[in-house]
């Protein structure tokens, strides 16, 4: 038997090897091994199997296999292969996403702890007999009846010293046995959810359920399904309906949520609605620890969750029997990796569920338009939830001009006087606030009023960012940090003063107008412990907070029936950038901000800080017109031919030589000119927005046609054939979210 097997550093290549004897009832497909390769041993994965009766003296065998059974399921397996062909990138980078780095590399096992147990009853009367001659035993005998006979070392060591030897006395007397257990390394062991029975479901709603139900039942005969409700519709009740019936049927679900901090308030409400199975209920994201997600992985890949929440990577969970697959918030551009390979999750998830026959849900207030343009051409099944639940009203968003407001001078201007206003009305009345920035730090840039002078990265074409917590300036992109300079280096003058504004300055704003109120922040910055999330959430859940800025980390899916207020701090930040999505973006941001507001009983109040009032994307957003904003975008999009009339392919060339970069983008251009057909658009090689990143120029080229993989199919042939200079690197990012 020969195996050919994808090593995880092969530079796209397959390699061969002869399966020995010892190991052919366990070369399977998905089957990790090592190998020898010239001097060394390394990892890899078999992709096939091929029977030979023909002798192969040149084949080096597998030196062992990794693991009693097939790490990756052959359904993966294809799931990798088509990312391979489809995103362009090696077969072993698309393998990486399957398996967690802990698993993939085999250099963390299960967590064991020992575990001290009765080997027999022991009555009092033997007790008391042992107490005359080992009294401590007789102690340790004492505690393990008051636990019911097992207790783990580690407790009994906390409560009586010396142990340990306790325990092995009493081993060989014959009271006692010593045991190894396996220990779950569970990101929420520890806490307790209580059961949470169902609520009654609206007639909409429950129209909704019985729809999506039964393609759960005959996944086969359904196209994938778009849930369009406002926000606050209880999408949420939908998702764990659905859910409920999944398992009833005896298959798996998978929830994909965008945010990693959607995943503990998601995971709660999921633990205690499924309170029976709430240990079946398996939690995947990249903030856990390796061992967390070793050990979540092995509770999928044995078959002991059922349910499984988390971020974009959670797509590859490795379920069997895969009823139902849920993406919330399936517009929100997280889904998307900026890193090869380059995949987007709700589309792999699409992919996903029609190869394995099980139903798919996306769910979104403000739906992509690809997505929704899939409903226009029947491609994909709309379903509709066009009012709040307990028909609680929409909040009022109101539109604040900052051209026309008489601001007054300084920094609190910031806020103006209507949002600070309705701040402290809500103060008083003991309501909460959000405020929103998708900016974080202190100041945006460091400028000098006299020259003209910005502190700028090194290696960046950004300014840097001023962060008052540290007293530094640092780089967003590559991190870079720098002391800010007492005097412009520019010209000298000490007047050189800070200029925009991020969210630790409204936070500090906030604190000096409202001394009163309990006030946090959630951005990255803030939130880099690992419970962060958690924390934060949870202390406002509990209303032990009153005033919650943040950046969009807070903007969707949270549920908080308190929240009366939400204040939009600048809706123009990404309006205005050199991108066509750009207007969506910011539909798509100020609704689903907007959506955290009068969620319980009492109206909730929007107020929308802006420069461009009369933006389409802000009016429509101001009337919940998520149909009219449509129905405008997406003439734009026809009429310029981008996606969903096109396909976009874009290439990124860098260097840390501008000649070469551009040289290299000409060079390609020519080639691909030559080559591609005219109903292929071939942009102009031009240099990215942001031209500069981490001490690398980008030079961007881009491809647009009918489909992804007619470009793909056209570009490689191209790729094998040119070559680059050492230092030139290529990017290929297939339908691309990002284009700066």
């Amino acid at each position: 038997m020969i195996a050919q097997i994808a090593l995880d550093s092969s530079a796209g290549k397959i390699f061969d090897y002869l399966v020995p004897e010892s190991l052919r009832n366990r070369a399977e497909i998905g089957t990790r091994v090592r190998v020898p390769l010239r001097s060394r041993l390394v990892l890899g994965t078999i992709i096939h199997v091929i029977s030979s009766e023909d002798a192969h003296p040149g084949l080096r065998p597998i030196h062992e296999a990794i693991g009693n059974s097939p790490l990756i399921r052959p359904a993966l397996i294809d799931l990798a292969r088509w990312m391979s062909e489809y995103y362009c990138t090696p077969l072993e980078v698309a393998l990486r996403c399957v398996l967690p780095v802990s698993v993939r590399e085999a250099e963390i096992s299960h967590k064991e702890r020992r575990i001290l147990k009765l080997a027999r009853t022991v009555d009092a009367e033997e007790i008391s007999a042992l107490q005359k001659i080992a009294p401590l035993q007789a102690q340790l005998l004492h505690l393990l009846n008051a636990k019911e006979g097992r207790m783990a070392l580690t407790e009994l060591s906390k409560v009586l010293r010396g142990a340990n030897a306790l325990a092995r006395g009493l081993e060989k007397r014959g009271l006692v046995c010593i045991e190894k257990e396996r220990v779950n390394r569970d990101p929420f062991a520890g806490e307790i959810f209580l059961p949470n029975a169902a609520p009654m479901l609206s007639p909409e709603q429950s129209h909704v359920l019985q729809e999506v139900i039964a393609c759960i039942r005959e996944p086969e005969q359904s196209p994938p399904l778009l849930l369009h409700g406002v926000t606050g519709s209880g999408k949420t009740e939908i998702y764990m309906g659905a859910i409920h019936e999944t398992l009833r049927l005896g298959r798996t679900a998978i929830v994909l949520v965008p945010e990693i901090s959607l995943t503990p308030q998601t995971v709660e409400r999921f633990k205690s609605r499924f309170a029976s199975i709430q240990n079946q209920v398996a939690v995947a994201h990249s903030h856990l620890s390796e061992g967390e997600r070793f050990d979540a992985w092995y509770q999928m890949h044995s078959g002991q969750a059922r349910i499984v929440i988390g971020a974009r990577s959670a797509v590859f969970s490795p379920l069997e029997n895969l009823g139902l697959i849920v993406v919330d918030e399936e517009h929100e551009n997280s889904y998307k990796q900026e890193e090869a390979p380059r995949y987007h999750a709700r589309d792999l998830a699409v992919l996903r569920a029609s190869k394995e026959k099980c139903a798919i849900l996306l769910g979104s207030a403000t739906p992509s338009l690809e997505s929704f343009f899939n409903t226009r051409i029947g491609k994909y099944r709309l379903l509709r939830l066009e009012k709040r639940a307990d028909n609680r009203s929409m909040p009022i968003m109101r539109i604040l001009d900052l051209r026309q407001l008489k601001r007054g001078s300084g920094a609190d201007s910031i806020l103006s006087a209507p949002l600070c206003a309705a701040i402290q009305d809500r103060l008083v009345r003991r309501e909460q606030i959000i405020l929103f920035l998708n900016r974080r730090g202190f100041s945006t840039a460091l400028l000098c009023t006299a020259c003209g002078y910005v502190c700028q990265c090194p290696d960046c074409s950004l300014s840097l960012t001023y962060h008052r917590a540290d007293s530094r300036l640092i780089c967003h992109l590559c991190g870079h940090t720098a002391l800010p300079p007492a005097k412009c280096p520019g010209c000298g003058d000490p007047a050189i003063r800070h200029s925009g504004t991020g969210t630790q300055k409204i936070e500090e704003i906030a604190r000096r107008i409202f001394p009163s109120a309990r006030i946090a922040r959630m951005d990255a910055d803030s939130m880099t412990r690992k419970n962060a999330y958690r924390e934060i959430l949870g202390r406002f859940k509990e209303g032990q907070i009153d005033l919650l800025i943040g950046t969009q980390m807070i903007a969707k899916g949270l549920h908080f029936p308190n929240v009366t207020l939400v204040g939009i701090v600048n809706a123009d930040l990404g309006l205005h950038l050199p991108d066509f999505r750009a207007g969506e973006r910011t539909f798509q941001l100020l609704t689903q901000v907007a959506g955290r507001a009068g969620r319980g009983e009492m109206q909730g109040e929007v107020f929308v800080q802006t420069f461009t009032p009369f933006s389409p994307s802000i009016q429509f957003a101001r009337h919940h017109d998520y149909e009219g904003f449509f129905e405008q975008e997406i003439q734009f999009r026809e009429c310029f031919r981008h996606p969903p009339f096109s396909r976009l392919l874009l290439l990124t060339l860098r260097s840390a030589h501008r000649e070469r970069a551009a040289f290299s983008a000409q060079t390609l251009a020519r080639k691909l000119r030559a080559i591609l057909p005219p109903n292929v658009i071939l942009g102009e090689p031009v240099p990215a927005p942001l031209e500069k990143a981490k001490g690398q120029f980008r030079f961007h080229l881009t491809l647009r046609g009918k489909s992804a993989s007619l470009l793909v199919r056209l570009l490689r042939p191209v790729l094998e054939k040119i070559s680059f200079p050492q230092d030139v690197h290529l990017s290929i990012d297939v339908d691309p979210y990002q284009l700066l």
